[in-house]
């Protein structure tokens, strides 16, 4: 099973800007009347799976979907270097919570469990359709790309009193075995959201924030299962969780988007949308002229620079 046989049964595809336009007009009438909080995702091509980089790069390495107990291990090992490297505490900041430890971590590259969202539909559009070169070439041009619409109701750190402290927290509140730490049941079954403070450019212009949760499991702790839907009819059975987590890391189970029927699935549902490749130039031309979405403007720093501003001199 790919990635795109999982997303595939739910996305609604989307042909051109005049689309892409309805379908965010109806999740943001959807967002307003019945009072849903959406974050996004954007994503260049529409085949991928929906992984953090800590969570692909393992797959990677060990060459096997991994358990949330092998992710948290990991986690905990890059975490103890950071602290080695003297760069969980500086001067100007002082010790840094555990969220802005792998908030700096993935501003930088390296792989984390967090997935970057956006809470500007189109701040996420962009990124689904952004140009993207590698050494000097244009690439992914020929791919359709693939916009992820999040119900974060409840689910906002920074809005719930009982996860709100986690931001400021010295230690993972989600590491296995701490009294006082969210339940490993809830942990790998629900979805979290952070919008950070502005604490670079990059944040601030991206409207950004992180996606994050443990690796999927099947049991709640209602004793309820867990499972990713094979098609929007249940009969049509279900992928084993090992499937699941080859194409999703996080428990945010797929939903058809239909706003005619109410309020639909609650917080921790999964939108998408395919977005089709010959559509991206003038979607990216349109956000340009509307909203001034360029690279100079999403990346407004020197490591945005260095990415982005010469894509056409070869690097070797």
């Amino acid at each position: 099973m790919s990635a795109e046989d999982f997303w595939k049964p739910f996305e609604v595809e989307v042909a051109d800007f005049n689309g892409l336009l309805s379908v965010i007009n109806q999740i943001m009438e959807k967002a307003v009347t019945k009072d849903i909080k959406f974050a996004w995702r954007g994503q260049i091509d529409a085949s991928w799976a929906l992984h953090s980089s800590l969570y692909r790069r393992m797959n990677i390495t060990k060459a096997k979907v991994l358990t949330e107990d092998e992710i948290a291990k990991e986690e905990q090992d890059i975490l103890a270097e950071l602290h080695r490297w003297g760069l969980h505490s500086s001067s100007q900041t002082g010790r840094l919570s555990i969220l802005n430890q792998l908030a700096m971590l993935q501003h930088y590259g390296a792989p984390t469990r967090l997935l970057d969202i956006t809470f500007n539909a189109w701040v996420g559009a962009w990124f689904a359709v952004e140009e993207k070169w590698s050494n000097g070439a244009r690439v992914h041009e020929d791919k359709d790309a693939r916009l992820f619409a999040f119900d974060i109701t409840d689910r906002l750190i920074n809005e719930n009193d009982s996860f709100r402290s986690w931001e400021d927290d010295l230690n993972r509140p989600w590491k296995i075995g701490r009294e006082d730490g969210v339940d490993k049941k809830e942990w790998t079954t629900s979805v979290f959201a952070w919008k950070p403070a502005n604490i670079d450019a990059r944040i601030a212009a991206q409207n950004g924030g992180f996606l994050f949760g443990g690796v999927p499991a099947s049991n709640k702790p209602d004793k309820k299962k867990f499972q990713f839907p094979k098609t929007p009819n249940f009969k049509d059975g279900w992928w084993t969780i090992e499937e699941g987590r080859n194409a999703c890391c996080i428990a945010a189970r797929p939903h058809v988007f239909d706003p005619a029927k109410g309020k639909g699935a609650g917080s921790g549902a999964l939108y998408t949308f395919r977005i089709k490749a010959g559509a991206k130039e003038d979607i990216r031309r349109r956000l340009d002229k509307l909203f001034g979405y360029r690279h100079s403007t999403i990346y407004p720093d020197f490591s945005g620079f260095s990415n982005f501003a010469t894509p056409k001199i070869k690097i070797y």
